[in-house]
C-alpha cells in the first residue's frame, strides 16, 4: 500500500469524462454549467475528449461544484444507483467479464487505474465480513461528499443486486466523509462518518461469491475501453494536464503548479528528479502542437501562435525555429507532400 501511494502521489490525475453523469445531471437540472465549468477551465465540449485528465484535487472539486448546482443534495448518491456499470469506464470491464461480486470487485480495481491514478482500491475479508474501500490519495480543497456518495453507491447497487430478496441493509456499513449526502433510507444501511481519503462498504463476506444481477444480460456488448490509460509519471501527467491550456497567455510556473495541486518548488523538485524542467516540458508540448497543427491543418500561422499561448507570431516564429531549426512557414513547406510530389 505504502509503495502504491508514494508512486501515485507524483501527479494524481482522473479522466475528466468520468464526471460527465454530473454533468448531465446539473445541464438537466437547468444549471449555467458553463459557469460553473468557467473557473476550471474547461468547458462541456472538453468532456468528450477521452484523453482530457484533471489533476485528482480539481476533479473531486469540480464534481462537487457540478452536483451542488443541481440543487440536490443526494444526487451523488441518485447518479450512483442509477448508474448502468456497462456505461461507466471504470465499470465496463468488469461488468462484462466478471462472474461474482468479488470478481467484479477485484477486476475494477484493476482497470479503475487506466482512468485515474489518484487511489488505491482495497479488498479485505477478516473472519465473516468484507470490506471494499477507494483510497484517495489527493482529497480537494473541499469536502468530496458527493463524489463519497456516488462510490457507495454504486458499488451498493451491486452488492444489492446480487442479495437480492435476502437482502439485509442492517449488514452493511458505508463509511463516507459526510453522512448527509447519503438518503437515511439508502436499502437500509447503516451509515458512519470517515475521513476526506476515501469512502468504503463493509458486508458479509459470503456475498463476494454471489452473482450481480447484470451479469444475467447475456446479450448486453461490452464497450472498448477508449482513450489512453492514465499516465504514472509525473511528466506525462504534468503532459495531460497540460495540453488543454497551452492556449492561456498568462499560464505561468506558479499557475501550472497550483493547477498540479503542489507548490512551484515541489513541482519543479519533481521535475528535476525526472531529469526535465517545467520550462522544458511546456516549450515541448508547444512544439509538437505547432508542428501538428502545420502539418495536418491550414490554419495560420498567426492562428497557430495564439493556440499555442503566443500574442505576437514573431516571437512565436522566434520559439519555432529554436525548437526545430525552421520556421514555422518552412517547416510547414517542407513537409507538405502536395508540393513535394
Amino acid at each position: 500500500m505504502k509503495q502504491a501511494r508514494s508512486t501515485f502521489r507524483e501527479l494524481p490525475v482522473i479522466r475528466l469524462a468520468l464526471a460527465q453523469p454530473f454533468l448531465d445531471a446539473a445541464q438537466g437540472a437547468g444549471a449555467d454549467t458553463d459557469s460553473v465549468l468557467s473557473p476550471f477551465g474547461i468547458t462541456s465540449h472538453a468532456f468528450d475528449n477521452a484523453d482530457m485528465f484533471l489533476p485528482a484535487a480539481t476533479m473531486y472539486d469540480l464534481v462537487e461544484s457540478l452536483a451542488n448546482a443541481t440543487g440536490n443534495p443526494y444526487i451523488g448518491a441518485e447518479l450512483g444507483l442509477a448508474l448502468n456499470p456497462f456505461d461507466w469506464s471504470p465499470l465496463t470491464g468488469a461488468a462484462g467479464q466478471s462472474r461474482s461480486v468479488g470478481d467484479f470487485l477485484l477486476r475494477f480495481s484493476i482497470d479503475a487505474y487506466k482512468d485515474a491514478n489518484s487511489a488505491v482500491f482495497q479488498l479485505e475479508t477478516k473472519g465473516t465480513r468484507s470490506s471494499f474501500r477507494e483510497i484517495r490519495v489527493a482529497p480537494g480543497s473541499t469536502k468530496p461528499r458527493h463524489n463519497d456518495a456516488f462510490t457507495i453507491a454504486y458499488i451498493l447497487q451491486v452488492l444489492h443486486s446480487a442479495v437480492g430478496e435476502q437482502w439485509d441493509g442492517r449488514k452493511v456499513i458505508a463509511e463516507v466523509c459526510d453522512p448527509d449526502a447519503l438518503p437515511q433510507d439508502l436499502y437500509n444501511i447503516r451509515i458512519a462518518t470517515t475521513s476526506s481519503d476515501g469512502a468504503g462498504l463493509a458486508f458479509p463476506c459470503e456475498w463476494l461469491l454471489l452473482e450481480p444481477e447484470f451479469q444475467k444480460r447475456k446479450s448486453h456488448p461490452t464497450p472498448a475501453h477508449t482513450g489512453r490509460a492514465a499516465p504514472v509519471s509525473i511528466v506525462d501527467a504534468l503532459q495531460v494536464v497540460l495540453l488543454s491550456r497551452l492556449e492561456s497567455v498568462t499560464l505561468d510556473s506558479n499557475q501550472i503548479a497550483a493547477l498540479c495541486g503542489m507548490s512551484r518548488r515541489t513541482l519543479s523538485r519533481k521535475l528535476a528528479s525526472a531529469g526535465t524542467s517545467l520550462n522544458k516540458e511546456v516549450a515541448k508540448l508547444k512544439a509538437q502542437r505547432a508542428q501538428t497543427l502545420l502539418t495536418d491543418t491550414d490554419k495560420t500561422v498567426t492562428d497557430i501562435s495564439r493556440s499555442i499561448g503566443y500574442e505576437d507570431p514573431t516571437v512565436f516564429s522566434r520559439a519555432f525555429k529554436r525548437w526545430t531549426g525552421l520556421t514555422p512557414t518552412q517547416f510547414r513547406a517542407s513537409h507538405d507532400t502536395t508540393a513535394n510530389a
